[in-house]
């Protein structure tokens, strides 16, 4: 997979952020509802209201879902884009196509005014997955262009998100155009042969450690399972197994994208399903006291993530989680703002 530089995933803690980490599980709409219910007034309110709407989304009710992005607009702010691409989403859910089409239109129209950065990119990127998702390939293609024209136009100097941005929206453009019957140009031919090439690299290197863990011997697809410990006992498993360092990095911000990296690997390697198991030192070590193997071997860590995830399928997540909802690292942050940035893959 890329090696491109990694976001910091820290986070300052926040009375929302606190909330979120204290329930160890992924919100309901009403958990989020009821938090922005309880804090009115304050400056996270409309990002609980937006988590409150994709959650509802996400469940199915879409109406519901659409009043609460459009009072987050009315905040105005950071969180308002992201309920414009909620509104766009929901109005398509809704067959509500002409409505949905003057919302996009509205929301290309405000972006084309400012000037090019960072979350405008995002929203660019936002917009191209919800279209798609939608069908509406023709107005996917056309975003997706408007964000590489974007980038092409910024003067500012070019940085590691920046260049992620690019590559992700070049080799969804070549797959648009690939779908309308459009010829990729030498920019489209390029991002699909290094993206290959990356996928290629990662499944040697894991045949070399693992024996290629993701087909069987009579071709079915394996569930990818990735091992993740908890941020808490970082520090001691890196102490626990000092050679582990070359593996998993100096800080959990490294570890954490090594980690989003074989999961996506998995993903992108033909695997069913992708399972994140969070392990504690603790239990890692009497699981492997318990089976007779030594902790230290990393085929015991294989066997471990297996276990747990067969004996304990409510305590694995399923990767990706949402894009809008908390990322699976434990930051606070929505994945899509943290390990689902295009810098940590």
């Amino acid at each position: 997979m890329n090696d491109a530089s990694t976001a910091d995933t820290k986070t300052v803690s926040t009375p929302y952020t606190t909330f979120l980490q204290g329930l160890g599980r992924e919100p309901s709409a009403d958990e989020c509802w009821r938090w922005a219910a309880e804090h009115v007034g304050t400056a996270e309110e409309p990002r609980a209201l937006s988590d409150a709407g994709w959650y509802t989304a996400r469940d199915g009710r879409h109406e519901a879902a659409l009043t609460l992005f459009r009072r987050v607009v009315e905040f105005g702010g950071e969180f308002a884009r992201d309920a414009q691409v909620g509104i766009v989403d929901q109005l398509y859910a809704l067959d509500r196509a002409s409505e949905a089409d003057q919302a996009q239109h509205a929301l290309r129209a405000e972006l084309d005014t400012q000037p090019a950065g960072f979350t405008d990119l995002r929203v660019f990127d936002d917009m191209v997955e919800v279209l798609c998702e939608h069908e509406q390939h023709e107005l996917a293609l056309a975003w997706c262009q408007a964000g590489l024209d974007r980038i092409a136009e910024t003067n500012d100097t070019p940085d590691g998100e920046t260049d992620e941005y690019r590559h992700g929206l070049l080799i969804d453009r070549g797959f648009l155009r690939g779908e309308l019957g459009i010829p990729l140009d030498e920019d489209d031919l390029a991002a699909e042969t290094e993206a290959d090439a990356a996928l290629t690299a990662f499944r040697a290197l894991v045949h070399d450690k693992w024996d290629d863990p993701f087909h069987s011997q009579d071709g079915e697809t394996y569930d990818g399972i990735v091992l993740r410990w908890a941020r808490e006992d970082f520090t001691a498993v890196r102490e626990r197994w000092p050679e582990s360092t070359v593996h998993y990095g100096d800080d959990y911000a490294t570890y954490t994208a090594r980690i989003q990296r074989e999961a996506r690997g998995y993903d992108e390697s033909g695997a069913a399903h992708v399972h994140m198991v969070t392990a504690t030192l603790a239990d890692f070590e009497a699981y492997a006291q318990r089976t007779g193997q030594d902790p230290a071997d990393h085929t015991t860590r294989q066997h471990y993530g297996e276990w747990h995830h067969t004996t304990h399928p409510d305590q694995t997540l399923t990767w990706p989680p949402a894009r809008n909802g908390p990322c699976w690292c434990e930051s606070g942050r929505k994945y899509k703002k943290c390990c689902g940035t295009p810098a940590n893959n």
